[in-house]
């Protein structure tokens, strides 16, 4: 009896064992990790010959002249076949660099703002000038500067001695499409409490020269000029600073820009930029950026640089007069 007993209890002890193991839920095996997807390379500008390319804003002969020696200098600084010409004006360079045909250009800053809004140019560098003073003398043993100012200028017996004085009166600009004729003037007489098609009457003069000779001839009441231009008319007007007097400056504008189609690869980007700094720090270069468009250097910048001259645009929008 006792036997029987004892082999019901081992069968019962195993019956249980087995329940409890059917019971247990089974080990679940580390799930298998799914390789992180790669991002994809970045895919850049295939330029086997870099095109650079020139505004006229000199006369052609001479961009012509110089175009050839700078082409030399930019293929020896970057390793690789250069094409330097030159453009028609700003809106086909603008057009050139947004198809990329042209991978380089240089561009003034307003028209920079324009083209890097529409996708077109990223800024590498900005000229260097000497800068002037309130006299129109050259600050040649002064530091370098990145920008300039516009000027308003006026007869030496007008009475305008501010802004203010603006109101009511004829004023000659070199064009309504120039940043220092124009586009800073007029901000100026709006962040001055003057309306710009209501208070003022502008004189399209054709070009800053011309500006000045309008307030020589009482043409016009005040112009507004690169400062200081009155240099353009030394040679035929020794008198010219006396007859036509400097009021007061504009907010500082960037200088013109040297700038690169922005699907451009990082290095080439970089080299760009190095090999204008370069060029321009050697003697035979700076001869050269002179005679194009009376650059001294060049300095590194950034898109950020241009915004006062993004938001004067925005505001212009608002304005009929110069459209």
């Amino acid at each position: 009896m006792k036997k029987i007993i004892t082999l019901l209890l081992i069968l019962l002890l195993a019956f249980t064992v087995v329940a409890c193991a059917q019971d247990t839920p089974a080990a679940e095996e580390p799930a298998e990790e799914t390789p992180a997807e790669e991002e994809p390379a970045a895919e850049f500008e295939e330029i086997d010959t870099l095109e650079v390319q020139l505004i006229p804003s000199r006369d052609a002969a001479v961009l012509d002249a110089q175009r050839g020696p700078l082409q030399a200098m930019l293929e020896e600084q970057l390793d690789m076949p250069v094409n330097v010409t030159v453009a028609t004006d700003y809106v086909g360079l603008i057009e050139a660099m947004k198809s990329k045909q042209v991978h380089v250009g240089f561009l003034a800053p307003a028209s920079y703002v324009l083209a890097a809004d529409q996708g077109a140019a990223e800024v590498v560098v900005v000229s260097t000038r000497y800068d002037v003073d309130d006299e129109g003398n050259q600050l040649d043993d002064q530091p370098l500067v990145t920008s300039y100012r516009a000027q308003l200028l006026t007869g030496k017996d007008s009475g305008i001695t501010k802004v203010e004085d603006l109101k009511g009166k004829k004023i000659a600009i070199a064009s309504f499409t120039s940043t220092s004729g124009f586009l800073y003037p007029a901000n100026l007489l709006a962040d001055n409490g003057i309306d710009v098609e209501a208070d003022v009457e502008w004189f399209d003069a054709g070009g800053h020269d011309k500006a000045i000779l309008a307030v020589l001839d009482g043409l016009a009441d005040a112009a507004f000029t690169f400062k200081d231009a009155r240099s353009l008319l030394e040679a035929d007007y020794p008198d010219i600073r006396e007859e036509v007097v400097y009021v007061t400056d504009t907010e500082p504008i960037f200088n013109d820009t040297i700038s690169v189609i922005p699907s451009m690869d990082p290095e080439l980007k970089e080299k760009i930029k190095d090999a204008f700094i370069n060029i321009a720090a050697t003697e035979e270069g700076k001869e050269i950026v002179r005679a194009i468009y009376t650059h001294e250097g060049y300095a590194e910048a950034t898109d950020a640089d241009f915004d006062t001259i993004r938001e004067y645009l925005q505001r212009q929008e608002n304005w009929e007069i110069g459209q």
